[in-house]
């Protein structure tokens, strides 16, 4: 990400790493962020890429602070997005939840149900 230099800010929150996923889950993700997020004109784009457990669930949340999407949009294909959705539901009961942030750009929660998990 060297060619971003000063306009790609990433920190990690990640104090929970004990949990599955399919492959190629979490990358498309971060990239999509990248991707969609990237305004040369709005200033640096920031991603905040997190962990957590709920009661019942371990959480990844990717945010950003790019452009946000139009959740009513249906012109583009997100067709890498519905993959890793449908993957995460047959193999281990989870979600993928994108909505948009109040302070502008993307919430990307992955959701992995506890008991499918070991």
């Amino acid at each position: 990400m060297a060619q971003y230099d000063e306009m790609l800010l990433v920190e990690y929150d990640t104090p929970f790493i004990q949990f599955r996923l399919p492959p190629l889950t979490l990358q498309p993700v971060v990239e999509n962020a990248v991707k969609h997020g990237m305004n040369p004109y709005l200033g640096p784009l920031r991603i905040l890429i997190r962990t957590r457990y709920t009661d019942d669930a371990a959480e990844i949340i990717v945010e950003d602070t790019g452009t946000g999407f139009d959740p009513d949009d249906e012109s583009k294909p997100h067709t890498t997005l519905v993959n890793i959705g449908q993957r995460l539901e047959m193999m281990y009961g989870g979600i993928l939840e994108i909505t948009p942030r109040e302070a502008g750009g993307t919430r990307t929660i992955i959701r992995v149900p506890l008991k499918n998990m070991e």
